[in-house]
């Protein structure tokens, strides 16, 4: 027996949702944590002026908390952070509105992300992509059905 997996032949706009909670760099650390409280992501995207600059996870707020194991200057500052901007990732890997559905699976695999923040031609945040999302839409078979 033999097992076919596609992902079907969609774009990211397709997939995505529209409906996203973003937050600004200069939102307090206490704000954070309730929306966290309130919304069960794993992240917010950070906008200026609706442009992506950030992404800030449950673990970068952790991390206000705890330096962890291996401290690191970076890790103590963090310590005393009491906005978004002082904790959030600058880098972010994030993908075009216009991307096929596969290459959201490739990025999310080979960087481990759970999702992904959905930008248009300019850098302005339109989404995001989930595994979730995602998951609705891959079409895994085996010889033996039909479809």
């Amino acid at each position: 027996m033999t097992i076919k997996k596609v992902v079907k032949d969609l774009r990211v706009r397709d997939v995505m949702t529209k409906d996203v909670i973003a937050i600004n760099e200069d939102t307090s650390i206490k704000d954070l944590k309730a929306l966290f409280d309130k919304y069960d992501y794993n992240g917010f995207p950070v906008v200026r002026d609706g442009y992506l600059v950030g992404i800030v996870t449950k673990l970068d707020l952790l991390k206000t908390i705890s330096p962890g194991k291996s401290v690191s200057k970076t890790n103590l500052l963090k310590l005393f952070a009491e906005r978004v901007d002082e904790i959030m990732r600058r880098a972010v890997i994030s993908i075009n509105v216009d991307d096929d559905l596969k290459k959201a699976v490739e990025y999310m695999v080979e960087f481990k992300l759970r999702s992904l923040p959905v930008v248009d031609d300019e850098g302005k945040l339109v989404g995001m992509i989930s595994r979730r999302d995602i998951m609705d839409h891959l079409l895994i078979t085996d010889n033996d059905s039909q479809n």
